[in-house]
Formats: structure tokens, C-alpha cells, sequence
């Protein structure tokens, strides 16, 4: 608060001068008026800088309290979203889920992946490589 004291104060001095200045005057009657003067339109040459080109080198892992830490959403987000009802909802619905998953009985509906047998079996594999082998080429006699 004492180092923003003095600045502020400086500011205000530096601001005061500027609300005491005297409007422009119009041109008098005698003088001539200033020609109007017409510029060159500006021809932008060059390319817009990229802003996600310079990303930081440092990923920092998260901690504990950013991992349980939940944003509160925006407004933009809260429309997205269906609203602040539609919002409760599908928050009372998600929590009912977790406490059905918790019930003694309940069976994930996810079903890990089974290996199937091969579509071939021996005997058809070894005559797929045999019609699939490269001709043998013969060495000719010298």
C-alpha cells in the first residue's frame, strides 16, 4: 500500500495537466482553410504470428489438489451444457450411478476383449506359404 500511494499521486499530478488544456480554436475568418490531404491506403506485408507456436518446454505433473479440484464451469459452459437444471440433473444422476457401482452384485458392462482361435489352421498354413513363396531360381551350370 506505501509504494501505491506515491505512484497514484504522480499519476493524478501527470493527469491534471491534460484536463486543463484549452480546446482547439477554429481558423479565423482570414486564413486560408488546410487542404484536405488523401493518404495511401496501407498494404499489410507480412504473415500473422502463430500464438500457439512458442508453447512452454516445462510440463509440470499435477499435484493432489489440482487433481481433486473442480472448476466452477462458466457461462458460456453453463449454456452449452442445456443450463443450470439440466446441470443438477445430469450431477444427481452421475452421483446415483457411482452408488449403484457400489452395490454388491453389480457387473462392470464393459467386457474385456477375448482372443479368437486363427482363421487358418496347419495344414492350410503351410500351403499358403507354399503358393506364396517366392520361385526358387536355379543356379545355372558354368
Amino acid at each position: 500500500m506505501h509504494r501505491l500511494l506515491p505512484a497514484m499521486l504522480v499519476a493524478l499530478a501527470w493527469a491534471l495537466p491534460a484536463r486543463a488544456q484549452q480546446p482547439p480554436q477554429p481558423p479565423s475568418e482570414g486564413a486560408p482553410a488546410p487542404e484536405p490531404v488523401e493518404l495511401a491506403p496501407v498494404e499489410v506485408i507480412g504473415h500473422r504470428p502463430d500464438p500457439f507456436a512458442f508453447r512452454n518446454p516445462v510440463e509440470a505433473e499435477t499435484t493432489v489438489f489440482e487433481r481433486s479440484w473442480d472448476e466452477p464451469p462458466s457461462l458460456e459452459e453453463i449454456g452449452m451444457r442445456g443450463g443450470l437444471v439440466q446441470m443438477g440433473i445430469n450431477k444427481g444422476l452421475e452421483l446415483a450411478a457411482k452408488g449403484v457401482r457400489r452395490l454388491p452384485g453389480w457387473q462392470n458392462q464393459i467386457v474385456p476383449a477375448q482372443a479368437r482361435p486363427p482363421p487358418l489352421d496347419e495344414a492350410q498354413l503351410a500351403r499358403a506359404a507354399r503358393l506364396h513363396a517366392p520361385p526358387a531360381v536355379e543356379a545355372e551350370p558354368e
